[in-house]
């Protein structure tokens, strides 16, 4: 494209530059790639010791931590039953709190983001194969206890933390079995986790102890099922008087999909719990950026099977889907491998592949690069601004706040600069498709048939996203090019890349050294700059100026002179 500056008695605003649309390819590529905080996880089991000791990370850049503190309960045991070990209740050590600060560290250093859950299960084997009825947790006070010791770490490793989920009660930390795991002592729990924590996400296993650690009305028999309703006007009162801390509060589901009710996830009856229509309403209104997942399971005998493809493309948009194990259950992610998926909207039309591959691309957010508009040229010291539409694509959101930047690279062999936005957009804000539920429910908040659920799509996902920056003085003239950067730090020359967001567009688009996503370019010259103000002093002739696409008709002038944007003139 050539670029030219008309030179003639006009008023500076004649002069605007014009936004461009940039020529790229705006499709989804349909690669599947690690961006941090989503898709299928790798477990890691860890036996924490109260000495000190150096725990290695394995597996894929996104972990589920199981880390067990069974040594810290009396309660602990493990062996056979004639020849046993058991733990010591007592407070963490400070050794086993720094070997879980430099996993943590390792985390960090591999450029990966982990799933924290911590409890009291030996080596993470199921304590019910133990003995029966047999609780390894240490008292209610001492569990709290910890719980307050690891929140402090939990906050100064959130960038590298995706969520922490509350384990701590029962085998596996799944909140079940144990005498100890009751709603109200894992409410207090997740309580003592709030109030300990200011930013890194917060997952319990039902809805039911996260209305019990906010202290929602409880209504006798009916575990919640009033109050904690998105829809009645005591939930937006106590909403309100929370604040902000309800928004980061989510659910780890280990039931998804083995039934209509997840395993105990969601309650039978909406008259007398949180049943899974009323608890889908709260994830996709309250919890948009928070975290929620689990592992998918096989249909339990006697249940209606919903664990299809088609249903969790239903649901998946509706609570933000993030993270699913890539392990488990096996059956079931053997099934979706060899099934082919079947779109049901246009959006998906180019995913004609496995179901498998549709759900690992579109756990979480995926952003699609569908319109690029940058200012065709710009004066030195000026505002570079760019009008982009993104689409996400994905069943979620961007679940932390991340800067942006705006990375140039011009003709030459120079380094590339990067420039902090100043337009302060948050990609948080680009959020994924709403869907509107056609079916109708049963009274117990289910869809009767699931093989033919029916949904309209009231929002694509497709936003639009407006960014500006500064430009330098010293910025150099000439030609640049522009990449959009989402990281954690905004410093690509000493961040390591850590925690940057990679768009679906063409694998070419994105610039590997410094982690950013081509979104077009433009002319930077001095000459915009004095051309305005050799033409602010003639505002008492203004010619009429009428644009056509790449063409200017101008009418009433004296003198027309053209110049490129080195200064030479052509005409």
């Amino acid at each position: 494209m050539k670029f030219c500056f008309l030179f003639l008695i006009l008023t500076t605003s004649i002069f605007a530059a014009n936004f461009v649309l940039q020529d790229l390819d705006y499709s989804d590529h349909r690669q599947t790639f690690y961006n941090p905080d989503r898709g299928f996880y790798t477990p890691q089991a860890i036996h924490f010791e109260p000495k000190a000791k150096d725990y290695k990370p394995y597996g894929s850049k996104f972990i589920h931590l199981r880390a067990e503190i069974s040594e810290f309960s009396d309660n602990s045991r493990w062996g056979d039953s004639l020849n046993f070990s058991h733990g010591v209740s007592q407070k963490l050590t400070d050794d086993m709190l720094n070997s879980f600060r430099k996993y943590l560290d390792q985390i960090r250093e591999n450029n990966a983001s982990v799933i924290v859950r911590f409890c009291y299960d030996p080596w993470y084997n199921g304590g019910w194969k133990f003995q029966s009825g047999f609780n390894m947790e240490p008292t209610q006070d001492l569990i709290l206890k910890h719980v307050e010791q690891l929140a402090k770490i939990y906050d100064e490793y959130d960038d590298v933390i995706t969520a922490v989920e509350l384990g701590m009660y029962g085998p596996y930390g799944e909140n079940h079995t144990s005498k100890m795991a009751t709603i109200k002592n894992s409410g207090e729990a997740l309580r003592t986790l709030i109030r300990n924590t200011k930013k890194v996400d917060l997952l319990a296993r039902t809805a039911g102890v996260v209305a019990a650690a906010f202290e929602f009305e409880n209504e006798g028999e009916n575990r919640y099922a009033i109050s904690f309703d998105v829809t009645h006007p005591y939930f937006k009162t106590k909403a309100d008087s929370i604040g902000n801390d309800l928004y980061r509060v989510s659910l780890f589901n280990d039931g998804y999909l083995g039934t209509q009710f997840d395993y105990g996830t969601w309650g039978v009856n909406c008259k007398t719990s949180i049943c899974r229509e009323r608890g889908v309403a709260w994830l996709e209104k309250v919890a948009i950026n928070a975290s929620y997942g689990g592992e998918a399971l096989t249909t339990a005998g006697g249940y209606q099977k919903i664990n299809t493809p088609e249903f969790l493309y239903y649901e998946g948009f509706r609570t933000h889907t993030n993270y699913l194990n890539s392990e488990w259950n096996y059956n079931l992610l053997k099934e979706w491998k060899s099934i082919d998926f079947k779109p049901s909207h246009p959006i998906d039309s180019a995913y004609k592949t496995t179901a498998y591959k549709f759900i690992e691309d579109h756990l979480g957010y995926r952003y699609v690069l569908k319109e690029s508009k940058i200012l065709d040229s710009v004066g030195v010291g000026d505002e570079l601004k760019l009008k982009l539409k993104i689409q996400n694509v994905g069943f979620g959101n961007m679940i932390k706040p991340r800067k942006v930047s705006l990375i140039l690279k011009d003709s030459s062999q120079n380094p590339p600069i990067e420039i902090l936005q100043s337009s302060n957009f948050d990609f948080q804000n680009v959020h994924s498709r709403k869907l509107k539920l056609i079916s109708k429910l049963n009274e117990n908040g289910l869809v009767d048939d699931y093989e033919n659920i029916k949904t309209q799509t009231i929002f694509d996902g497709t936003n639009d996203v407006e960014i500006s920056a500064k430009l330098p003085d010293t910025l150099a003239e000439g030609n640049y090019k522009v990449y959009l950067r989402i990281s954690q730090y905004a410093n690509y020359l000493t961040d390591k890349n850590y925690s940057i967001i990679r768009f679906a567009n063409d694998s070419t688009y994105f610039d590997s050294l410094t982690g950013s996503n081509y979104v077009g370019q433009f002319i930077l010259s001095s000459k915009v700059q004095s051309l305005k103000k050799n033409l602010s002093k003639n505002k008492n002739e203004t010619p009429k100026i009428i644009r056509q696409k790449n063409q200017i008709k101008i009418q009433d002038s004296k003198t027309i002179r053209v110049f490129d944007l080195n200064g030479k003139r052509l005409y």
